[in-house]
């Protein structure tokens, strides 16, 4: 059975659309995955389960509206892919030396280089990043919630992201790794 990492966007961020880990573990369930971990409040939750990443997603993205009553737009991510992400990291000394300031933002799709270089213009900021296959990589030295290029990078790269500190993709790969 493949693994998988499920990113949740938009739940239990500033308050809104609290779930509980225990009940969304516990709605994997129900679908008949297996090994259902979760990491951290934020809506990260590794398992393995039969079917593509994108129909996963899928599923996914229904139960957790029938359950929760609100869409929350699951990014999954097979664990082979995962693990490509982690190896790729083009900071990888900086996430050694603080895994805080540098970030991974998982795509749907492939992000518009070009268009987040000219945001990173205008914003000026210390960032820096580079773009992968279906993921940017992100150093913020000052602070991801500081800064003015992350919170634009969703827009600019024009497709859907989902970011997480280094220290949140590390830790999911160590889980996802525990299945084989």
């Amino acid at each position: 059975m493949p693994v998988f990492i499920a990113l949740y966007r938009g739940i239990n961020v500033g308050g809104k659309n609290s779930v509980k880990m225990e009940s969304l573990r516990a709605m994997h369930e129900r679908l008949g995955h297996r090994g259902v971990k979760s990491y951290i409040q934020s809506g990260n939750i590794v398992f393995a389960a039969n079917g593509s990443a994108d129909a996963v997603a899928r599923k996914l993205a229904a139960e957790f509206a029938a359950t929760f009553g609100v869409a929350a737009k699951p990014m999954v991510v097979d664990a082979k892919r995962w693990g490509q992400f982690v190896r790729g990291n083009p900071y990888a000394k900086l996430a050694a030396q603080n895994p805080n300031v540098v970030h991974a933002g998982i795509c749907a799709g492939g992000p518009d280089e070009k268009a987040l270089n000219a945001l990173l213009g205008r914003t000026g900021g210390s960032e820096a990043f580079t773009v992968g296959k279906g993921i940017v990589y992100l150093h913020a030295p000052d602070g991801f919630g500081r800064s003015t290029f992350a919170a634009g990078m969703e827009r600019a790269g024009g497709v859907a992201m989902t970011v997480r500190n280094w220290r949140t993709v590390a830790a999911l790969w160590e889980m996802a790794k525990s299945y084989v």
